[in-house]
């Protein structure tokens, strides 16, 4: 059976509220763009997603999962452990002026759009849609990340760890992760974990609505 009822129960966990936020500074912005690019366009070579664009409030908790262990705590997750060493180097206070920044990116879609077939549609809008939006934009206040703006082999990465329990276990992950790992265990394998990522591919030629996100 399908979740559908995470919007409330991720609504109860939301207690993170990103408020206007002064500049990051330039060292903290270079340390960003190693990886991420200098606008933050994200570089998929080095596994490094797209921030530009992205739900402020999402990156503000991916931060600090970062940080406290909850996230990056498992060497399987190469690239989660090299953000989590990343992110250890830096201030909690720097956190939300950073997130802030890169939300504030705007550069279009940046995805080149995909066919899929219907059975990714179907998978997506029964599994992922409740918290991710019928149109993949995410929710703020759910704290759930855009996934249209993210690379496939990004999205295909983390629905793996998921299920694998790299990433969303109980003894690590906040309630997020975990409830997330919970889906992921509902999809149907790799066939079925491709087809969603698929279908969010096509979710890319249409424009991210900015009301209710």
């Amino acid at each position: 059976m399908k979740y559908r009822i995470c919007i409330g129960a991720l609504l109860l966990a939301a207690t993170l509220h990103v408020r206007a936020e002064p500049a990051p500074g330039a060292a903290q912005l270079q340390t960003c763009a190693a990886c991420h690019g200098d606008q933050g366009q994200g570089n998929p070579v080095l596994g490094a997603p797209r921030l530009a664009g992205q739900q402020a409030d999402y990156l503000l908790q991916q931060l600090l999962g970062f940080k406290a262990g909850r996230r990056g705590y498992d060497m399987r997750d190469n690239h989660g452990a090299q953000m989590r060493a990343v992110v250890a180097s830096l201030d909690e206070a720097e956190f939300a002026p950073l997130a802030m920044h890169y939300a504030g990116q705007d550069l279009g879609l940046g995805r080149v759009p995909t066919v899929a077939d219907a059975s990714g549609m179907s998978a997506y809008q029964g599994t992922c849609a409740a918290c991710h939006g019928p149109d993949g934009g995410g929710y703020s206040l759910l704290k759930t990340p855009n996934l249209r703006i993210l690379d496939a082999a990004y999205l295909e990465r983390q629905l793996s760890h998921y299920a694998q329990g790299v990433r969303g276990a109980d003894a690590h992950a906040d309630l997020h992760g975990i409830w997330m790992r919970g889906i992921s265990l509902q999809v149907g394998g790799a066939a079925e974990r491709k087809a969603i990522v698929d279908y969010i591919g096509t979710l890319a030629a249409a424009p991210i609505p900015a009301a209710g996100n």
